[in-house]
């Protein structure tokens, strides 16, 4: 068994991704990451009990859209795998790949069984950079987990996209190669191959430290979602959060505005003016209004005026 094959059956199994008798409907573009997942999952089927089949997403946006599609198509023919292929509506808001993102995510949604999708080591430390660029807080640097939303789950997180591609050339299978991820006008292509090579000719383990960084900042996400316990409500006893550590207070504030991306020095700002007895309104990020009134701190929604 080589060395690509045991990472992805170590990381199925110390997350429990894909348990025994899962059915799991595998994404998959014809690009290099998704064909070899399909491949390691058809490889292990047999022996994990895996009922598969294969979900390809025709955007429509290229000429080469629909050999894409006549692509995986006949892949899984030759697997004898059933494949289903969906021709969404692209929105007209966002960027081209946030658009993609949401119209991907919408349909993953839709299913009711497993979801696998092929991102990868590399993936995630890119994710992690541009969101470091955006100056995203905890919630988004933590974003990309081995479980995504709903039935979304990453089983080729602990490998590099070149081991991938190695992998497929040693086996002999071809995949398709989406000539708009040469685009740089894309920010994440521009990423990719104009940054990311510098980084790693210089750092060449940096991939690797920046997805431990990530697993680091995602477990911290998750105790940040643990938090609605303590506010429930909208409303919560001054004393209570100002007897909190510094971090977990602010914490909590944020999670009481509704989780906003940015702005989350603000909060620590606030519970510095709450802890010098501040009393009055403020503002917060992402638009609600906290009011400070005796012995109750509470967050409600803005109305008209400055306040």
């Amino acid at each position: 068994m080589r060395v690509l094959e045991k990472i992805f059956l170590e990381t199925v199994a110390r997350e429990s991704l894909l348990p025994r008798g899962s059915c799991v409907t595998a994404a998959v573009s014809g690009g290099a990451d998704s064909v070899a997942m399909l491949y390691l999952l058809k490889r292990f089927a047999v022996a994990r009990n895996w009922q598969l089949d294969v979900l390809h997403i025709n955007h429509g946006l290229r000429e080469d859209s629909r050999k894409d599609e006549l692509f995986v198509s006949n892949l899984s023919e030759r697997l004898g795998l059933s494949f289903c292929c969906r021709r969404p509506d692209s929105g007209e808001t966002g960027s081209m790949e946030s658009r993609w993102s949401s119209i991907r995510q919408s349909i993953f949604l839709e299913q009711s069984e497993i979801v696998a999708v092929a991102h990868t080591a590399s993936d995630r430390a890119e994710t992690l950079l541009m969101r470091l660029f955006e100056g995203s807080g905890l919630r988004g640097l933590g974003g990309m987990d081995y479980r995504g939303v709903g039935p979304v789950r990453r089983p080729m997180l602990d490998v590099h996209s070149s081991e991938v591609r190695n992998w497929l050339r040693e086996n002999g299978h071809d995949w398709v190669e989406d000539l708009s991820n040469r685009n740089t006008g894309i920010q994440r292509n521009r990423l990719r191959l104009e940054v990311m090579p510098v980084l790693e000719s210089h750092f060449p383990e940096a991939v690797s430290g920046i997805c431990r960084s990530g697993a680091i900042l995602s477990r911290w996400r998750d105790l940040q979602n643990q938090l609605s316990a303590l506010t429930e409500g909208d409303s919560i006893e001054r004393g209570e959060l100002i007897e909190m550590p510094g971090v977990l207070g602010a914490l909590t504030l944020w999670q009481m505005a509704g989780k906003p991306r940015n702005g989350f020095e603000e909060f620590q700002k606030i519970l510095s003016w709450l802890n010098r007895g501040g009393r009055g309104k403020h503002i917060l990020p992402g638009g609600k209004r906290l009011v400070a009134e005796g012995e109750l701190v509470r967050v409600e929604a803005r109305g008209h005026g400055r306040f």
